[in-house]
Parts: structure tokens; sequence; C-alpha cells
């Protein structure tokens, strides 16, 4: 049986007074982890910074002096033709004037401006001539500075960029709380789990494309946080213009006839289908406790209203909610206010169809809990919308939309070891803050944490090798060129499914349909009636997309290895075994685009052999 972990009765308060400088701090540790097993000198590295600091500033300043005698370059240049062209009329003038006096001031014009244009070409093609070259020289040898400068931080730091690797902030949230446990990989097993015991769905609509999960458990109580792209057909409207002319003819005031040009511009539109693409990033949530409690609600942002504000939005809201009660009493429904009119109105879900279990779930503490996450600002306040289907329960977020839970090593890489701390604790930190407050209106509830299912307790076995959900993530780790359909355009996402898979040992064989759209240029000629008294045929070019496939085989092992092992085994081409393979890496997972090559059980087998060495 699994060791208890802590509850966390009161999650928001926890992690402001605890969790939150927890997981600051184990972010810091971890950072320090790497940075002694990199072997980077943090002060040697900080004295190569401050010399590409200092070869920055001369080379800003060589440009400005550059620029500076450019300048004045540009501006004797301007002078010299000044000077010229009064040369010219000046001799001009004195050659045809018609009076001694005139002619003996354009040539005193004339030959004083010629002194005047040769100083200031000489000017140019010696003295200045000489400071343009050596201002570029300066600017050169400070840009090679610079270059060589930056070469040494990043020869400096490269070990360190080298231990970067995927999954590190779930590393350090698993660490500061216990009752938190994410998964390495979403597996098939959890997902078997997810969809046999809760009745979760794999996404299996052919328009979408899963880009993201990350997968865990609290108490047994399985979750996925899925980011997942979703390609729609709606109406898009294309315009056209045509310009017309013509003439008219009238009599003027003398009984003469006259023409008269004129000129209007036609404008046309059609309707036709697109694609849309748009992302939707969720977390799902299986609980049995409450089976038969099914409701909804939405965000009322109530962190953004003012106390008086909040005290009239209630009132108001009770009001129909007293209303909805003495209905759902004469037609022998089962709505009934709870009592609590703040939360009554600010929670919302109305739509509840169990007041019993509903009641299970919303005891006054995870009432308390519930109101202290709706009303305070900080971090995010009410941005969720709350789902719950029998088992299944989805919080969708407004913060998880904008923020990318990829926890990809390229966040990371730098040169300044400084700046690459600070950047690394503040990613883990945004990454733990939005996902425990993804999971905060779940673990408010203190009986989900309470309920562990039979499963968890006696650690029944699972099937199969990876999740649909990480096959789809691995795919779309690609060049989308790997997969794209002949006939697609080059500008469009792909929407890569999984449709099927077959063991390969520990690893499997995935088949990949991509699916995008040929787009083909269309003109319709849409009739328009014209001041001319004429209708005209007004050109509306669109675009015509005809959805296209390609299927394709990628292979998957768990290799379970480290991405520094990944890049030193890619540079040996995997041992000579694996010909020039289109591959991809991921949180211990190594994903092959099928080619030259079939994925076998072997192959796995000395792919993952070669990881362990």
């Amino acid at each position: 049986m699994p060791e208890e972990k802590q509850v966390l009765f009161e999650p928001k308060v926890m992690y402001e007074r605890m969790l939150k400088d927890q997981y600051h701090k184990g972010a810091t540790e971890y950072f320090n982890e790497l940075l002694t097993k990199s072997g980077v000198n943090e002060e040697e590295n900080a004295s190569l910074v401050r010399t590409l600091k200092d070869t920055e500033k001369r080379l800003a300043n060589a440009s400005k002096s550059l620029g500076g005698v450019l300048a004045l370059r540009g501006f004797v240049i301007f002078l010299a033709v000044v000077t010229g062209l009064a040369t010219i009329i000046g001799f001009y003038v004195g050659s045809r004037g018609n009076d001694i006096e005139n002619s003996w001031i354009g040539f005193i014009v004339g030959g004083v401006s010629l002194a005047l244009f040769v100083l200031f070409m000489v000017l140019l093609f010696t003295v200045i001539k000489k400071k343009v070259n050596e201002a570029k020289d300066a600017k050169d040898k400070a840009q090679s500075d610079k270059n060589r400068a930056l070469a040494d931080c990043e020869k400096n730091a490269a070990s360190l960029n080298s231990l970067f690797d995927w999954g590190i902030p779930q590393k350090v949230m698993e660490k500061a709380t216990p009752i938190i446990d994410l998964d390495p990989v979403f597996t098939g097993e959890r997902l078997q789990y997810l969809k046999e015991k809760f009745g979760f769905n794999e996404v299996t609509a052919p328009g979408q494309s899963v880009l993201e999960v990350l997968s865990g458990q609290i108490e047994g109580n399985p979750f996925v946080l899925e980011k997942i792209l979703d390609c729609t057909i709606g109406p898009k409207t294309y315009t056209g213009e045509l310009t017309i002319y013509w003439t008219t003819t009238y009599r003027d005031s003398n009984g003469r006839t006259q023409t008269q040009q004129h000129s209007q511009t036609l404008h046309a539109s059609v309707t036709k289908p697109a694609p849309y693409y748009s992302t939707l990033t969720q977390l799902v949530y299986g609980n049995e406790a409450a089976p038969h409690l099914h409701f909804s609600r939405k965000p009322v942002h109530a962190e953004r209203m003012s106390q008086g504000e909040r005290d009239r939005y209630i009132k108001k809201t009770i009001k129909k909610l007293d209303s909805k009660e003495a209905k759902d009493l004469e037609k022998s429904s089962n709505f009934t206010k709870l009592g609590n009119d703040e939360f009554d109105a600010l929670f919302g879900a109305f739509n509840r169809d169990n007041e019993v279990e509903f009641r299970l779930l919303f005891t006054p503490l995870a009432i308390k809990n519930t109101i202290k996450l709706l009303k305070d600002a900080e971090p995010f306040g009410d941005d969720f919308h709350f789902t719950k289907d029998g088992m299944v329960n989805t919080i969708r977020s407004e913060h998880s939309q904008r923020f990318d839970y990829s926890s990809s090593p390229a966040y990371f890489f730098g040169y300044d070891v400084s700046v690459m701390r600070n950047k690394f604790v503040k990613y883990c930190d945004d990454f733990i803050k939005n996902l425990f407050f993804d999971l905060a209106p779940l673990l408010s509830i203190p009986l989900y944490q309470m309920h562990k299912p039979y499963e968890y307790i006696y650690e029944t076995p699972y099937r199969s090798n990876f999740s649909s959900f990480e096959q789809e993530v691995l795919a779309n780790g690609f060049d989308p060129s790997f997969f794209r359909p002949n006939l697609a355009g080059n500008d469009l996402p792909l929407i890569l499914k999984a449709k099927s898979s077959q063991k390969r040992g520990s690893g499997d064989v995935v088949l990949i349909d991509a699916m995008s759209y040929q787009e083909t240029p269309m003109t319709d000629y849409v009739s328009v009636h014209g001041g001319d008294g004429r209708w005209h045929n007004v050109p509306v070019d669109w675009i015509k997309y005809d959805e296209v496939h390609k299927s394709s085989k990628m292979g998957i092992s768990n290799v379970e290895g480290t991405r520094n092992q990944y890049l030193k085994n890619k540079e040996t081409g995997f041992g000579g075994r694996v010909n020039v393979l289109k591959t991809y890496f991921e949180r211990g997972m190594m994903a092959i685009f099928e080619g030259d090559e079939d994925f076998k059980e072997e192959l796995n087998n000395e792919l993952i052999a070669l990881f362990k060495d």
C-alpha cells in the first residue's frame, strides 16, 4: 500500500505561506546542482561576461563614432555639391554678365566657390577618408572582439546548457508537494486506467492533435494536462472590386452638347469554407467521489469587482436563484441553494443535477477554500471554467491558455550563469504556479484528496506502452515537412493523429495520419449593378481548401536517458546502428521517423542499451 501523503486542506493558504517559497528554493537548488555537475566556474563565467559587456560597449561606441564620421562625410559631400554648383553658376553669370560689375561679381563668386569645392574634395579624399577608414577598422575590431568574447562565454557555459532537460519543473514540484505525483511520461497504463475507471476519452476528433501533455495523480486519482491543436471549418469572407468608367452627354446653358466622364468602384464579396486553427489547454481529473453529479460553471471574475460591486452582484444573482428554486420546487426538481449566498452566486454551477452529492463535495471548508480562490486577485483569481461530468472533472483556466508547459530546455539556454539562473528559476516558479492553480479548484475540495480508488491502494497492473497523447506530442515535435502530404500548403499547420500502434517490446510503432489542406486559387464573378445602369461581373479571388492526408510510421523507444546522452549518441549515429534517421527526443522518449530503417524490437533494445552505457 502506498505511503500516506500530506493533505492540502487549504491549498491556496498553504501555497502562499509555504509552498511558493519551497518551490522557489527547490528550483534554485536544482539549478545549483546542475551548475556543480557541469563544472562551470561561476566567477570565471562572470569575468567572461564582464569582458563581453565591455566589448559590447566598445562596439556601441565604435558604431556611434563611425556614424558621426559618416554624417560628417555626408555633410562635406553636401557642401562640395553646393560649392560645385555655385562655381558653375558664378562663372556662367560672369561670362554672360551685361556689365562689368556683374561679371566681376560672378567671377568672384565662382572663384571662391571653386576654392571651397577644391578644399572640400581634398578633405574628403584625405582627412575624412582616413577618419572613415579608421572608424570602420575600429568598429570591425570591436565586432571581432565582441564575437570572440561571446564565443568564450558560450564555450564556458556549454556544459551547463547540455544538462538542461525536459521535466525539470515537474521534479521540483514533486519534491515540494509530495501529494502531487507527476509522471515522467503519460503511459498507456495511465490512459487505460482513466478510460476504464473514470470514462475519460482520448482526443479522437479528426481535427484535433495533442501538442503537449502532462499527467500525474493525487492520492491515486489521475489527472492529465493537455494542450490541443484544434482545426475547424468555418465561413471566410473574401472581397473583390472592379472600377468601371462611362461617359454621359448633356447640353449646357448655351445649348451645346457636352460630355462628362464618370468612374465607380464596384465591390463584391463571397463566403467560402476555410480552416481555422486554435489551441486549448485544459486539465482533466478523475475521481470516484460524487460519481452521479454533473455541473458546469464559468468565471465571473469576482476578483475584479469592488466589495460594493460584489455585494450587488450577489444580491441580484440570489434573487434569480430564489425564483429558480421556487420554479424547480413546483416541477419537483431538486435545485436547492446551499445557504451561503456568496458561494452560490460566485461559484454558480446552477445546472447541477444531484444536490446530495454536490453537498458532499462542497463542505464548509471546501466552500471557504473556493471563495478564497474566486475573490483573491493573486495569482489569478476567478479565471477558470469547472465542469464535472460524473467522475471526470475538467478545469479550463485563462492563465493556462497563455502559458507554455512544454518545459523545453531551450527556455534555459544562455551564456551568463547569473541570467540563466534567474531565467531557470522564474520559469520553474511560473510553471508550478500555473499548474498548481489549475489543480487548486480540485485541491480545495478535501473529499477529492481523501478518496482513494481501489486500484491505487492495491496497485493493480495496467496494459500498453505509450498513450496516444504522448504519441501525438512526439509526432508534433518533428519537422512538419516529414509528415506533410504532397499537395498540402506549406503555411498551414498539420493535424497529426495517432491512428494505431503495435508494441515492439517496450517500444511502439505508431501509424501517424497527417491531415492538412490543398490550397487552390479560385475566382468567382459576382454581378453588381453599376452607376452606368449596367450589370458588371466583379472578380472575387478566394482559396479552395481540399482535405489531404498522408500516413507515416513512427517508432517510439522509452530510452529513459537524458537530453545530454541523446545529443552524444546522435553525434555518433547511435553507435552506427541507425542510418541517417530522423529522430526527436523529449522526456526520456526517443521517436524515430521510419524511412530507411524499420523499427523492430531489436532496434528498440539496442537504443535503450546505448542510453544505459
